[in-house]
């Protein structure tokens, strides 16, 4: 059976999940993963889905409800945590981490799901191309449920994904040496119970559009939970940006301007937009990195807050310091990358205001602090 007959199937998978991830990374309004880290966690959740395929037998993942629920998650959790183990890592370098809240693991966790989900479509096709036909297996041209069927794979894999990401966001930051190990733990068993009632939906007796509907209606719970949380972290971050920043103004770190911007999507987007519209597209890439530093140091004084130090204190915390150094380094270059003598960047953004006081260097960290 040729491969050809497979690629709409695997053509309107890809779709599914950059749609799904478009929409992820538009919810996530106070501040964007970066993109080579969302495709990172894309790509290990693919990975982790076609090891998978090569190394387990296919009745296990496709005739068994619960041993194939625990294989898949068991290997999607795995692709997850490499992930978060390489943006530790790069942390622990650059002074400050990519993962600041559970919003942060929703997208990252939901990228490793949606690329799990992926995987798993392509390497089950590829099998049966040379194959499928060895079974009586072919190809069924997509239909309406068949596309409902899809859009479903790519949304459940992505919320179980999530789940798992919000339990390594939650453990990334985690006071407790305990918790770093209990959250992941408690958000994979939730990922494997919402993915396990799925399946038992999934494969009642139910066919047609009663099936799609009763698949539909087992991800309600979870993703509900996941909205849930998405909704806590986003009001938090706001809150954190409009507390912990006020007082940068004085020090030019955040100016009036800027914070006024942060505080509002709509007015930061229209910003971008601008930008955008004047063919300023270095000015555009440095004000988005800008307000995402701003953002994240928002969020490492509010850690700081919460772990009990003063505002004096959590200022010197290193990963405020240093985050507080490529603040100033990014206004720096933002002012090269515009035009000699445009007054934009101020007019927009305020970023051009009296040049911020040098903040004093880590200098064993200074290195690791640039960009």
């Amino acid at each position: 059976m040729p491969m050809t007959d497979h690629a709409p199937t695997l053509a309107v998978t890809v779709l599914m999940a950059l749609i799904y991830l478009v929409v992820v990374r538009i919810v996530d309004l106070n501040e964007k993963e970066p993109l080579w880290a969302v495709a990172m966690m894309f790509v290990l959740g693919g990975l982790a889905a076609c090891v998978l395929g090569l190394s387990v037998n296919m009745a296990v993942l496709e005739l068994s409800v619960v041993p194939a629920v625990l294989v898949k998650e068991l290997a999607r959790f795995l692709s997850i945590a490499a992930g978060v183990g390489v943006l530790t890592l790069l942390a622990v370098r650059r002074g400050w981490s990519e993962i600041n809240g559970l919003m942060d693991g929703v997208v990252y966790g939901a990228a490793g799901g949606l690329g799990y989900a992926t995987g798993a479509v392509f390497i089950r096709d590829l099998l049966l191309g040379p194959v499928g036909h060895l079974a009586g297996l072919e190809a069924a041209p997509l239909s309406g449920f068949g596309l409902g069927s899809l859009a479903l794979v790519g949304l459940s894999d992505g919320i179980f994904g999530a789940l798992m990401g919000i339990g390594f966001a939650a453990a990334v930051h985690a006071r407790v040496p305990a918790q770093r190990l209990l959250f992941p733990l408690v958000s994979f068993a939730a990922a494997v119970s919402a993915h396990v009632s799925y399946d038992y939906l999934a494969h009642g007796n139910a066919l047609g559009a009663e099936g799609v509907v009763r698949k539909w209606a087992a991800l309600v719970l979870p993703a509900l939970v996941v909205v849930g949380v998405m909704a806590v972290a986003l009001t938090r971050e706001k809150k954190a940006i409009r507390e912990q920043l006020a007082s940068e103004a004085d020090t030019g770190v955040v100016t009036s301007t800027e914070l006024g911007i942060l505080q509002s999507f709509v007015a930061r987007e229209a910003l971008y937009f601008r930008t955008l519209f004047k063919g300023r597209f270095g000015v555009w890439a440095g004000l988005r990195g800008l307000h995402n530093r701003q953002v994240q140091l928002a969020l490492a004084k509010h850690r700081a807050a919460l772990a009990g130090l003063d505002e004096a204190a959590g200022k010197l915390s290193p990963e405020v310091r240093q985050l507080r150094v490529a603040i100033v380094e990014l206004k720096h270059v933002l002012e090269t990358v515009d035009a000699p003598g445009s007054s934009s960047v101020d007019e927009d953004s305020g970023a051009r205001s009296e040049p911020p006081p040098e903040p004093e260097r880590d200098e064993a960290k200074d290195d690791g602090g640039r960009q």
